[in-house]
């Protein structure tokens, strides 16, 4: 296998999304004035963090905080593949993270969630899935109150969504104009609201569909005024949250209604 690397830009991120396949050389001790998160998805290395001795392998995942020390040598015959983006610290705001065990399965596969939303062009889903994997890492609860900018913001956005929820969210942008990062708006939506704000906005997009099915609306009428890509779309978002079709949700309420 030839050695290969592929960097891409995330603006939301103000890093990159970055692709080994083949490597043999050893890295040299360095660091970084941002954080990168990835997974091993070949081969087997001695890592130094901060002095420290390690042994890392396949499905191992890497977390290095801005500042870390770090290189790592090849101990294996098999080439060293690895997955990784980074974050800018100012994003972070500087906080240590430390992940405790590469034997948990949620926290991998909240990573794995992220490539695969970044690797389908998919920045915005992925930073919402990013800060649901960044709350596996903080060895202590985030007790820390929210800044209140930040808290501002996040209800601004909801207010602005309870307005106009058949738009899609532009979470990069709404952001910009409350001059903080896309990643602190998340945050703070999501310890305000216990969701995401994509989350919340389906989960509202739903209740509101449930008051127009129930007065008698179609579910494709339901669907194009709601802001679903199609009745299809509607009908999946319902039943997670509902547990039936609009369908059967519609006929159910009009049965109900002849009742009394």
């Amino acid at each position: 296998m030839n050695e290969s690397c592929t960097i891409k830009p995330l603006p939301l991120f103000r890093g990159e999304r970055r692709t080994y396949r083949g490597i043999l050389q050893p890295f040299a001790d360095h660091a970084h004035d941002h954080y990168v998160f990835g997974i091993v998805r070949e081969g087997e290395r001695e890592l130094v963090l901060n002095g420290k001795l390690l042994r890392i392998k396949k499905g191992d995942i890497l977390v290095f905080n801005a500042g870390d020390a770090h290189g790592c040598t090849q101990v294996s015959e098999s080439p060293f593949a690895y997955d990784s983006f980074t974050v800018a610290a100012e994003i972070l705001d500087g906080e240590r993270f430390y992940f405790p065990s590469n034997t948990d399965d949620l926290p991998r596969k909240q990573l794995e969630e992220v490539f695969s939303l970044l690797d389908r062009c998919r920045e915005e889903d992925a930073l919402e899935a990013f800060v649901a994997f960044e709350q596996t890492l903080v060895a202590k609860p985030d007790v820390n109150p929210l800044n209140p900018k930040h808290e501002e913001a996040a209800a601004r956005l909801y207010a602005h969504m309870l307005g106009h929820l058949a738009e899609r969210i532009n979470v990069g942008e709404f952001a910009k104009n409350e001059d903080i990062s896309a990643y602190a708006l998340i945050r703070a939506y999501r310890r305000m609201f216990a969701l995401t704000p994509v989350q919340h906005q389906l989960a509202l997009r739903v209740d509101a569909a449930c008051e127009l099915l129930a007065s008698g609306a179609n579910a494709s009428d339901t669907a194009a005024e709601l802001g679903f890509s199609d009745q299809a779309h509607l009908a999946r978002e319902f039943k997670k949250r509902i547990g039936c079709t609009p369908g059967a949700y519609a006929a159910m309420r009009k049965t109900s209604e002849g009742r009394r």
